[in-house]
């Protein structure tokens, strides 16, 4: 259960997003593009082979946001994994760190005593970067800053899909109409 402070955060980083309708991956994406202060790139190529697959990741770079939805992913999964992402990010949390391949990773900074797993991107995922991702899978203990985060971001996209559900069910289909009851 998240705490109420942190659903506060939540709730006040959808306040500033414009929440399309329709709701699809693509005018999420349209719109976070539009919200966004800097290039927001959209991935959805296959994952490298033989790595523990997540559903989505994001990453800055030093001249975009990245964020990658499993290509398998559609409707309501692929535009729930783009808005968990999506969370993290309105949300201020620390992003993935690049690792130039042949580099060492610096150690994660974990308050628990047990270690934090990291798996492995392919360099050509990222044009010669290797990415560490933290993997969040069912039985793993988590430091429990990262496990607040992703519950976060969790609760972010849960809150934007509930808000795009509210707006949706008070439009018409006769845009006059529409109009009509929204200035009500």
């Amino acid at each position: 259960m998240l705490r109420p402070a942190l659903r506060r955060r939540c709730v006040e980083a959808l306040d500033g997003f414009p929440v399309p309708h329709p709701l699809t991956i693509d005018t999420l994406h349209r719109a976070a593009v539009d919200h966004h202060g800097r290039p927001l790139v959209l991935h959805r190529e296959p994952f490298p082979p033989g790595l523990q697959r997540p559903c989505g990741m994001w990453w800055p770079t030093d001249d975009a946001d990245h964020i990658w939805v499993a290509p398998e992913a559609a409707g309501a999964h692929a535009v729930h994994t783009y808005a968990h992402e999506l969370g993290h990010q309105l949300l201020g949390h620390p992003p993935l760190p690049l690792v130039p391949v042949g580099e060492k990773p610096p150690e994660p900074v974990v308050e628990s005593a047990e270690s934090v797993t990291f798996t492995w991107l392919s360099p050509a995922f990222l044009d010669g970067d290797l990415l560490g991702v933290r993997t969040r899978s069912p039985g793993r203990h988590r430091d429990p800053l990262y496990t607040e985060r992703e519950d976060e971001a969790e609760s972010f996209a849960v809150l934007l899909r509930q808000r795009a559900a509210t707006h949706s069910s008070r439009r018409h289909a006769d845009p006059l109409l529409d109009r009509l009851h929204r200035s009500l």
